[in-house]
């Protein structure tokens, strides 16, 4: 019996420094660092820098975007489409493609890119928050996606 508990406190330690399951949460865990990511490494980007879609420019009296349009048809087999970009540039990375039809909110307009809100699957329009005003001008956060699309793509339908 005098050795029962040493031997008992050793298992206790050792099954405290086996490695965790795969998916279980550690709660002192460190964050992983992009380097520790699973994700493989991607080549450089030269681009410009992503550029936020910022709400709330027309005022504290007025939706935090004030313009809602749908996308344009086009032809979906071709080449030319509604890309969603990271910034207002062709350069930049494509975050989504649009279909005919979509609606979006714009937010900004920059040399003939749209600054747009637009809910992503299981959303609905009303789940971005753009429709009503916001205190000051800031950077939209979520839950929507967001991006930059050729103006071209979109017809305006209200504001």
């Amino acid at each position: 019996m005098k050795y029962a508990v040493p031997a008992i406190a050793l298992c206790f330690l050792a099954a405290c420094s086996q490695p965790q399951e795969e998916g279980a949460a550690a709660d002192d865990a460190p964050a992983a660092t992009p380097a520790e990511s699973a994700a493989p490494a991607e080549t450089a980007y030269d681009g410009p820098i992503p550029m936020p879609i910022r709400i709330g420019g027309d005022g504290p009296d007025f939706d935090a975007c004030g313009t809602y349009a749908e996308v344009a048809e086009y032809d979906a087999a071709g080449e030319d489409k509604p890309y969603v970009h990271d910034a207002p540039s062709a350069s930049t990375k494509v975050r989504h493609t649009l279909s005919p039809a979509q609606g979006v909110q714009i937010c900004a307009s920059e040399n003939g890119w749209s600054g747009i809100v637009y809910p992503g699957d299981g959303q609905t329009a009303a789940d971005c928050g753009t429709g009503s005003p916001v205190a000051s001008e800031e950077n939209y956060t979520g839950p929507c996606r967001q991006g930059w699309v050729e103006e071209r793509y979109l017809e305006m339908i209200a504001g």
